[in-house]
């Protein structure tokens, strides 16, 4: 096979169409000159051989040629370079993973792989060292799809074996798989293409997860997904929703420990990982995606109080990024899946009771993240502004700056009736800020919004016309203690 031929298997956008490639493989390699060379026995030659013209099941039920069938195609992962051989003999070992209808259980399939001799050895763990074979072919295969099969492969084996859970025998393929996400600043790269399916798999075991996000998971998975959600915006590729789907899937494997891990409530918190699910959820493109979205959250929600209290942000954080808004809309489809169903109206449940115990400006800001005003919210008053407004300079002035935008010349363009509600509604808020906070119409100047605002006042909605007139004539008010309440 050409060097040519050998890198085009690697990046096949269609992974079966890789897995075939590599099958096809067989015949292009010459297995008896590893014969010859010592790297193989005749015998193990013999069995990879018939093990390609004979049905894997068969081989599988038969309790001699098994194990002898899957340590010949270890010994060739341990002992040979050739990427087309590789490519073919980690495609069969995955084969046999994944042979349920052997009538192996997992645990059973993945023995095959220890050889006899390993096993009589004392004080040798049999995954530990297949573990380590796995491990060199990662860190000398230059091949993105030997990379991402070799990694799915030794997740699978990591999981099947309960008992060698150890954090000794975890931890270096999880700092490899943290390596490869941190790799890059492009999703599209063979490192993370390789990294985040076997991570699916390996998270499945609890003491992986506690491994993993004491190694910082939970930021690499935040962070990969933002940069990949961008690139699903932008693109109908199927590849960049799987990848969505399976950093989500991670995040809902380790949110099944927010009860027992201090450190995956805290990274959650300080990577944004909240925010970034609920925005999965406004923009999911497949319904898995939403699924998987909804399930983690509700997770969140189901467990906030153990080891730190809802009043630290997990509900608040989702009402603040708009998640209610989103449910309301969500809680009007027809699904066809009733756990999804049930996800939207538990998570309504639990936002629409802590709303009710927010501060009046947790609601205010709140409101605001959603991007849909209400004056029947009550935040919308002189009184309320002559509480809050010195509340408003926090992170410079961020919320002030969100209420300039409302009313940005941007979206004056839109003129339906909800836009024009948010406008009217956010005029009158920016006029009773600039009252009632010291030097406030200094802020607002310097933000840009008066000739904003001074547009309004030609504006087709009346409603809108007659709130920007108000604000104008607040940001013209020089001594407030001449003008009557």
């Amino acid at each position: 096979m050409s060097s040519s031929s050998q890198e085009a298997i690697g990046e096949q956008e269609n992974f079966e169409e890789c897995r075939e490639s590599a099958l096809e493989g067989y015949s292009k390699v010459d297995w008896s000159s590893y014969g010859r060379a010592g790297v193989l026995s005749g015998s193990e030659v013999d069995l990879i051989k018939s093990g390609e013209e004979t049905p894997l099941e068969y081989t599988l039920k038969d309790e001699v040629m098994a194990p002898r069938y899957a340590q010949a195609l270890s010994k060739v992962v341990s002992s040979v370079n050739d990427k087309a051989a590789l490519r073919y003999v980690l495609t069969r070992m995955e084969d046999v993973l994944v042979a349920e209808e052997c009538g192996l259980s997992l645990k059973e399939r993945v023995e095959l792989f220890f050889s006899t001799k390993t096993l009589a050895e004392v004080n040798t763990d049999p995954v530990s060292k297949i573990r380590d074979v796995f491990m060199h072919c990662l860190s000398t295969v230059n091949d993105a799809y030997c990379s991402k099969t070799c990694a799915a492969i030794l997740a699978t084996i990591l999981i099947a074996q309960s008992n060698s859970q150890s954090k000794e025998l975890l931890e270096p393929f999880i700092i490899w798989l943290c390596d490869q996400m941190s790799a890059s600043r492009s999703a599209k790269k063979s490192e993370i293409k390789a990294a985040v399916p076997a991570l699916t798999i390996l998270l499945r075991c609890t003491a992986a997860r506690s491994i993993f996000a004491d190694h910082g998971g939970v930021g690499y998975v935040t962070k990969l997904l933002r940069r990949t959600s961008t690139s699903v915006a932008v693109s109908t590729s199927q590849q960049s929703s799987q990848m969505v789907y399976e950093l989500i899937f991670c995040l809902w494997t380790l949110s099944l420990e927010w009860s027992n891990s201090s450190r995956i409530v805290q990274d959650f918190h300080a990577h944004a990982t909240i925010e970034t699910l609920v925005d999965q959820v406004a923009s999911a493109p497949r319904e898995k995606v939403m699924r998987v979205s909804l399930a983690t959250l509700r997770n969140l929600c189901s467990s906030s109080g153990t080891i730190l209290s809802n009043s630290q942000g997990v509900a608040a954080k989702m009402i603040k990024a708009g998640l209610v808004k989103n449910l309301r809309t969500l809680r009007e489809r027809p699904w066809t899946d009733p756990d999804v169903k049930e996800d939207v109206e538990h998570l309504s449940k639990v936002l629409s009771a802590n709303y009710r115990e927010l501060s009046t400006f947790e609601r205010y800001l709140a409101e605001v993240d959603s991007g849909e005003l209400d004056w029947g919210s009550l935040c919308h008053s002189e009184a309320f502004w002559k509480d809050n407004a010195k509340f408003a300079e926090a992170n410079d002035f961020a919320l002030i700056k969100k209420l300039v935008n409302i009313v940005s010349e941007e979206n004056q363009g839109e003129n339906d009736a909800e836009a024009n509600k948010n406008i009217a509604i956010a005029c009158s808020d920016l006029g009773d800020f600039v009252r009632f906070y010291p030097n406030g119409k200094a802020v607002i100047k310097h933000l840009g919004a008066k000739d904003s605002i001074m547009k309004l006042i030609d504006h087709p909605d009346p409603d809108v016309q007659r709130h920007a007139l108000q604000c104008v004539s607040k940001l013209l008010v020089t001594n407030w203690q001449f003008v009557k309440s």
